[in-house]
């Protein structure tokens, strides 16, 4: 069959190589992809718009198509190929608001009976500020833009004077309602599913690296590299995950909204056990780039048997190796000015258990250059997490262009 993978980052490269292992592959393209994903053998067409995509899609009579970015997932795309009866993987733009609205994803979660952290709503400046001098700061305060914020619309606040600088900083960005929420302790993790409206499929787990440094306190980025399982959860805790999925979904079908699509929650293990504390409607990055080489299960059949209803009693298999994935990103990163234009030089990756994936990258006057802030990734498998550390920095070492940063810590 013919399908199309929708975006251009590390994560659409990873899908792609992902579903192109399956049979019933006979076309692939990404759209828009870029150069690096062309270099490495992947078919891209330079189609952005939705209008350009779906005129692709019917010209090339594509029967599937699996959107990656949250933004085409809210655009008009599904039902501009669904008119045409071509298969979207993807939800609805009514459920994504999963994603869109933190205020309309609490509501799922408290109505579902999910764990979430407790929150006030403020729908104004002086009401968020009246909500900041009540609360004592014994422990942070956690506030949040409702809407898409790409990475920037939460702020962690340990006093009044930050906290106040938060509400009118992200109210003056985002607009209100901001979300002010009680700051969770314990360790992060992504978990996935796989959803076809009423079952699923959970794909695995994973833990990555969103700060530029290793301090705490330095800047958000899209996240600087993954490892995949997530190695401190338990068998019980695998459990809760599944009952997390299986709540929101079953709740989501009685209020008429069936999701289909890949579900990402973004869980936090406390003392008193998981929480969720966002869902996003696609799969992560870079997770993905962790946790799909991982995959024995064929993703192709799996989303066909999602789109067509046919995923009860599927399960999903994922091999036994821990995975590591560091993302090589440019000078300057996340801030501005950023170093661009820097030719890049790769060593080929002769090492089956090693994938190299790109991003920001583009073709100028026959070299491959970096032009965004995450670059490129690159992802190996080792039988324990020290070992697949030690190989991706290996690979790592063999790829160099000016400017180039990376963490040195993914999967300590």
């Amino acid at each position: 069959m013919k399908v199309v993978v929708v975006g251009k980052g590390g994560r659409e490269h990873a899908l792609a190589r992902a579903l192109l292992k399956s049979p019933m592959i006979t076309d692939l393209w990404v759209c828009p992809g870029n150069s690096g994903m062309q270099q490495a053998g992947v078919s891209c067409a330079p189609c952005e718009s939705t209008e350009d995509i779906e005129s692709f899609c019917v010209r090339h009579g594509v029967p599937l198509v699996v959107i990656g970015p949250e933004i085409m997932i809210l655009s008009d795309l599904k039902p501009r190929l669904e008119a045409h009866g071509i298969s979207c993987f993807a939800p609805s733009a009514e459920v994504a608001r999963l994603e869109a609205s933190k205020l309309f994803c609490k509501g799922v979660l408290k109505e579902a009976g999910v764990k979430t952290a407790a929150c006030q709503v403020s729908y104004s400046l002086p009401e968020a500020l009246k909500s900041v001098e009540a609360h004592d700061f014994a422990s942070p305060l956690v506030i949040k833009a409702d809407g898409l914020a790409q990475g920037k619309g939460v702020w962690v606040c340990e006093s009044k004077d930050k906290a106040r600088e938060a509400v009118r900083t992200l109210g003056e960005h985002f607009g209100f309602p901001l979300l002010l929420e009680e700051c969770l302790q314990g360790p992060e993790l992504s978990a996935f599913a796989l959803c076809d409206g009423e079952d699923f499929v959970v794909l695995g787990t994973a833990c990555d690296y969103k700060r530029i440094s290793s301090d705490p306190f330095s800047a958000n980025t899209g996240g600087m590299g993954a490892y995949s399982p997530c190695d401190f959860i338990t068998s019980q805790d695998h459990q809760e995950i599944r009952g997390i999925f299986a709540k929101t979904l079953t709740h989501l079908n009685r209020k008429k909204m069936p999701y289909q699509g890949f579900l990402f929650a973004g869980l936090i293990k406390t003392a008193q056990g998981l929480y969720v504390l966002e869902y996003n409607v696609r799969l992560g990055d870079p997770e993905t780039q962790a946790l799909l080489p991982r995959l024995r299960s064929d993703l192709t059949e799996l989303i066909v048997k999602a789109v067509t209803h046919q995923l009860q009693n599927q399960d999903c298999e994922l091999s036994p190796e821990v995975s590591v994935h560091v993302v090589a990103a440019s000078e300057g990163y996340p801030t501005s000015p950023m170093k661009l234009g820097s030719p890049i030089q790769v060593q080929a990756v002769d090492d089956p258990k090693v994938d190299l994936y790109f991003a920001g990258v583009s073709r100028i006057q026959n070299e491959l250059v970096n032009v965004g802030g995450r670059v490129l990734g690159v992802t190996a498998l080792a039988q324990t997490k020290r070992e697949a550390r030690s190989k991706v920095y290996e690979h790592m070492e063999r790829i160099n262009f000016e400017g180039m940063y990376l963490r040195q810590d993914i999967g300590l």
